[in-house]
């Protein structure tokens, strides 16, 4: 067999997974808008864990990031008494930070938005931590997902407080406090998201990162409480979830969503809960990309990207420096500004949104395109992020996730991937067979030159 025939195959079989991506619908046309409803089928919401806007992005330009002169008021006789920010590069030590209410307090100071330092300086910390940030490059995966997606440089955490008072407010949109931890006995009866979807007949599920289905609030230590599954999944800590198996069975291990995109199943909404990767400090962040980036990459894959609204967001600020003072919503101060990106066919790569979200507005989201009511009063006068599609673009079509020189492209488990690729492998047995067939004839010339 000739020898290029053989290998162009052979690297057509290597561009397996970039053949089987699929178009979006109606790509091409760029002109009559679409209707949201029909456009958008799956809403697919990634929330990451503790990291400020101006920690990831605010060097980077053209968005509303770090001030020229911007300093914190030193916390020790022993320290200048202006402290500018500082890079960081992901090898630089992940102090942990903390996050109560009351830190937000103190480091949002009154408006100055120069408290952080002294709001985390303790016995074991000289708090000059909280003021680090990334220059751009210096998280590739990062900078690579972001020009993909639509940037929201003014979209803001839920409540003042850390990861379990906004886990529980990102599907509620109801305050509940700051408690640190899951109470021993759970949350109280409160109404989600998921309520309104199931109640309306909306397919859902949250899918989970290691998920252990024994582990909920009748097991977890106090510990377990703090972070991880349980803090992280508020449904698990529900005594009607618990107790009802019809509703329980929406929780389910994150390799599920990587199976239900390769048969054409992933439901009309999607939660995705890190519990180990998960960005926070002092985790390498880098971690957690790799995670958001296989996820995306599964999206992309199927079937289901053509139709599909993804949003990564953060749940806190996890104590890092923003320069942006949170708003009021509703009568309440919001929690610190968080990077937050949509991707979307529909949705402008590479592009800046600089409107007022905030938790609540994913939540808003959901409930325009599928119908449902409001769950309180912030998530009914929220900005909607439809305002961030256009239904007249021309759709995106999807393409790997990679960064130059970061080697392969981390991928689901291979069982589930190989699945999807059977079909487009066949592709290639058909070619090679055509091949040792002779099938395969020279173009004459008026071909080639057609």
């Amino acid at each position: 067999m000739n020898r290029a025939l053989a290998a162009a195959v052979l690297g057509l079989a290597t561009l397996l997974p970039q053949l089987a991506m699929p178009a979006a619908e109606g790509a091409g046309t760029g002109s009559a808008p679409v209707a949201p409803s029909a456009a958008i089928r799956h809403v697919i919401v990634m929330t990451q864990g503790g990291r400020s806007f101006d920690n990831y992005f605010g060097a980077r330009p053209g968005i509303d990031g770090i001030p020229t002169g911007a300093c914190q008021l030193a916390s020790r006789i022993s320290q200048p008494r202006c402290m500018p920010p500082h890079p960081m590069t992901p090898a630089s030590a992940q102090a942990p930070l903390l996050t109560t209410a009351a830190v937000q307090v103190a480091s949002v100071n009154r408006g100055g938005m120069n408290g952080f330092v002294r709001a985390q300086t303790s016995k074991r910390s000289d708090g000059t931590a909280a003021n680090g940030y990334y220059r751009p490059g210096s998280l590739p995966l990062l900078d690579a997902l972001s020009r993909r997606a639509v940037l929201f440089d003014h979209w803001f955490s839920g409540v003042p407080g850390g990861t379990v008072a906004n886990r529980l407010f990102d599907v509620t949109a109801r305050p509940i406090g700051d408690p640190l931890v899951v109470p021993g006995g759970g949350w109280p009866a409160t109404a989600t998201i998921f309520d309104r979807l199931t109640a309306a007949g909306v397919p859902w599920r949250v899918y989970v990162q290691n998920y252990e289905p024994a582990l909920t609030i009748d097991t977890a230590s106090t510990k377990q409480r703090l972070g991880g599954q349980v803090a992280r999944v508020p449904l698990l800590a529900m005594r009607r979830f618990l107790d009802n198996p019809a509703l329980r069975s929406h929780v389910v291990g994150l390799e599920h969503y990587y199976r239900d995109l390769v048969t054409g199943h992933l439901p009309a909404v999607s939660w995705i809960v890190t519990t180990s990767a998960t960005e926070q400090a002092p985790q390498d962040p880098t971690q957690g990309q790799q995670v958001s980036r296989a996820v995306v990459n599964a999206l992309f894959m199927s079937s289901a990207w053509a139709h599909s609204a993804f949003l990564l967001t953060y749940d806190s600020s996890g104590g890092w420096y923003d320069h942006v003072q949170p708003p009021r919503m509703s009568g309440a101060t919001v929690g610190l500004r968080v990077p937050t990106l949509l991707l979307s066919p529909y949705a402008a790569p590479g592009s800046v949104n600089h409107q007022v979200f905030d938790a609540t507005s994913t939540l808003k989201l959901v409930e325009q395109l599928y119908g449902l009511p409001a769950l309180a009063d912030r998530d009914r006068t929220s900005r909607s992020p439809l305002t961030a599609f256009d239904f007249r673009r021309r759709p995106e079509q999807a393409t790997l996730l990679a960064v130059p020189g970061d080697g392969p492209v981390a991928q689901p488990e291979r069982k589930v991937l190989y699945l999807g690729y059977a079909a487009t492998s066949c592709i290639v047995l058909a070619m090679w067979g055509a091949v040792r067939a002779g099938g395969l004839r020279r173009p004459r010339p008026q071909e080639a030159r057609a």
